[in-house]
């Protein structure tokens, strides 16, 4: 019964905009980054569904609120600046997470990316993009949307993996969201 219940998180894309080497922080935004403050947690388990993931390695990044990424060089993995709005860390001993940032800005599909051409202009909702990887396991690599993007339901992506999007909760001056993988 455990096995039927069992759901994988799905993979999404890459996304033109990562890059290698982001330093290990959980609090992705500094203080002069403007924007709603917002927390995640979760847990990493493996395909079993129970088992929990105790040191996966766990990629994250995103857009500022503006919609803009710390590069505008598309594919180019290895510039030589600073990281913004990216980070990776560890899960801890019992497979959970917890970083903190600011809500991600939609944006518009740039013209001429390429693989991408034909959604050129085509807006993205709010994403958080994670690569997540542990030894004995294949790296999984998604995207977490939030329940409510008007802009869900038009993009390629998002629109048919509504198991990508979560809920989020206002609790003082930060929304809380939580996305296990």
């Amino acid at each position: 019964a455990a096995a039927k219940s069992c759901r994988l998180t799905e993979r999404d894309i890459l996304g033109p905009f990562y890059r290698f080497g982001a330093p290990f922080q959980t609090k992705l935004a500094g203080p002069n980054e403007t924007g709603e403050r917002l927390i995640l947690t979760g847990t990493v388990y493996s395909s079993d569904c129970r088992s929990r993931l105790p040191n996966a390695l766990i990629e994250v990044w995103q857009a500022n609120k503006a919609g803009l990424y710390d590069t505008d060089k598309p594919g180019n993995f290895t510039e030589r600046v600073d990281f913004q709005l990216r980070g990776m860390m560890l899960t801890d001993p019992q497979g959970n997470y917890e970083f903190e940032t600011i809500m991600p800005g939609r944006y518009p599909i740039p013209p001429n990316l390429p693989g991408l051409e034909k959604y050129a202009g085509l807006t993205r909702p709010a994403h958080i993009h994670f690569r997540v990887s542990e030894s004995l396991h294949v790296p999984l690599t998604t995207q977490l949307y939030f329940k409510d993007d008007p802009y869900i339901a038009k993009d390629p992506w998002a629109s048919r993996k509504p198991s990508l999007a979560i809920s989020l909760k206002q609790g003082g001056k930060f929304l809380h969201g939580a996305f296990d993988l």
